[in-house]
């Protein structure tokens, strides 16, 4: 990105803090690091891409082996009118029910945060949106493939959206294999410093079908925060408006 140049090598930063040492791992875009070695014991399971940092809160499934899925920084090869690139990553592994005719789910759910990087931050770099995507591919009347996600401000703890995308066998069948949401557009709020995403997959297959994916990926949409000045003139202008309106 343009506004705030830094050197992004794969690596694990370690950082004695209070004789704790906190390791961060940092990933240039297609870079990847095994669910297993983010989750473990002791690891304080942040990613940084780009500009992006990203904390895992939790990882649960009763049907997937964590070790077999990686988490893969992406980000996008163009730039929006900001100069700034989407900044994400993508799960990657052996989505789907393995298990089919069973009656149930195979499912997992990932929780975790998105922030702008202090340095980042203090150059007016924020988050404006989110988009989710996903490949998944579904047989058999019935079959299920699904991903359910909600956005929290992480600031002031408050409501913003959910997401879904999925693929569904029907009959009909039926899909939507991408969704995306524009949190400045939604709120009227000029940008956001750090997100918490609840995401919740899921895969469904009858006796004769099936339900699968290799990737779901997470981008955030950015923008530049608007100066103090421009701020002030906007709610200047709103308040003309209104008074126009009155008379």
């Amino acid at each position: 990105m343009q506004t705030c140049t830094r050197i992004a090598t794969f690596a694990f930063a370690a950082i004695a803090v209070a004789g704790h040492a906190h390791a961060v791992v940092v990933l240039t875009n297609g870079q990847s690091i095994n669910l297993t070695t983010l989750m473990a014991s002791g690891s304080d399971r942040v990613i940084e891409i780009d500009d992006k940092r990203f904390t895992f809160l939790s990882v649960a499934s009763s049907s997937f082996s964590r070790s077999d899925f990686s988490i893969r920084a992406y980000v996008s090869a163009t730039t929006n009118q900001y100069g700034l690139n989407d900044v994400g990553f993508d799960i990657i592994g052996p989505f789907g029910d393995f298990t089919p005719g069973n009656g149930a789910y195979a499912d997992m759910n990932i929780r975790y945060r998105v922030e702008v990087l202090p340095s980042a931050y203090a150059a007016d770099v924020s988050l404006r949106g989110i988009g989710l995507s996903f490949d998944g591919a579904v047989s058999g009347t019935g079959a299920i493939a699904r991903v359910d996600e909600t956005v929290m401000d992480l600031d002031n703890n408050r409501f913003l959206g959910n997401l879904a995308a999925f693929a569904a066998a029907g009959p009909p069948p039926s899909g939507t294999w991408s969704s995306s949401l524009d949190f400045v557009q939604l709120t009227g709020l000029p940008g956001f410093r750090a997100f918490e995403v609840n995401k919740n997959i899921k895969f469904f297959a009858p006796a004769d079908g099936s339900a699968t994916a290799t990737f779901i990926r997470q981008e955030f949409r950015q923008a530049m925060l608007p100066a103090p000045g421009a701020i002030a003139l906007l709610g200047v202008g709103a308040v003309l408006t209104g008074g126009r309106r009155r008379r």
